[in-house]
């Protein structure tokens, strides 16, 4: 079983019983006692589960990080409407970051091939589809650290990234309110600061699932992002409160789609 969805499936049992130990999962996996204290570890890091003595309990009201293998098929419908409609801003010439997140994977699946664009990205698997596309796109890979889920991330890619000038940044995130956007990881976190210094327009990216959920690290301020793009289903406090800044909020409308089919 690969770590990520063993990990996945320990977050149920956290959900379902509030509380799990080290000796539990034993008895569940036959992995050693050091890998099930380390996927408590992680979880814990991520910022949506609380360690204690022998084990680990569950957080409330904070956004989970689901594996990546399960967040690339969650709400992909209203990912892809999203998605759809992040392309609609697109202009030939622009010179564009897209984050590795699921979200932008979609999103970025959808760009046409015969645009004349400058991409950068710090993910490995958004970079090998768009060349894929074997169009004009032009694609630049960041440098940094490879993580598990194909993406690049550390103090040498913040440093690299502080060299382009950007015409806009899309990114997502792992919750979001009428305060600001949320994440689980430092990484994250990190990325968007340097983005708000580059970019002269930063578009966020979440759909409906996301909104007024919180998680670990506070983000960007709503005031500070350019645009939201989320799906129809957001929530009618959440689209006011956003109404109430200079951030601008557009709703995608959802639409019927087939199971993703990623390269990774």
């Amino acid at each position: 079983m690969k770590s990520t969805k063993r990990r996945s499936e320990i977050l149920k049992i956290i959900d379902q019983n509030g509380n799990v130990t080290v000796d539990q999962l034993l008895s569940v996996y036959p992995v050693s006692e050091e890998t099930i204290r380390r996927d408590l570890r992680i979880l814990a890091d991520s910022g949506y589960v609380k360690r204690i003595y022998g084990g680990a309990v569950k957080l409330d009201k904070k956004s989970k990080y689901l594996p990546y293998e399960e967040r690339l098929s969650s709400h992909y419908p209203e990912k892809k409407a999203i998605g759809r409609s992040a392309v609609t801003m697109l202009e030939n010439g622009d010179s564009i970051f897209i984050d590795g997140r699921t979200t932008c994977l979609v999103f970025a699946d959808q760009i046409p091939a015969d645009m004349n664009l400058k991409i950068v990205t710090n993910s490995t698997i958004l970079a090998n589809n768009l060349m894929n596309k074997n169009g004009n796109l032009q694609i630049f890979l960041l440098g940094g650290q490879l993580s598990s889920e194909g993406l690049l991330t550390g103090p040498n890619l913040y440093e690299e990234l502080k060299r382009y000038r950007l015409d806009k940044a899309f990114f997502s995130c792992i919750g979001l309110d009428a305060e600001g956007c949320y994440f689980a990881k430092s990484d994250a976190q990190q990325l968007t600061n340097v983005l708000q210094k580059i970019s002269s327009e930063l578009i966020l990216m979440a759909d409906s699932s996301k909104i007024n959920r919180q998680a670990f690290l506070s983000g960007l301020a709503i005031e500070q992002l350019t645009y939201i793009i989320t799906d129809d289903q957001a929530s009618s406090d959440f689209k006011q409160a956003v109404q109430q800044t200079n951030c601008e909020l557009i709703t995608a409308e959802n639409y019927h789609s087939d199971f993703p089919i990623f390269a990774t």
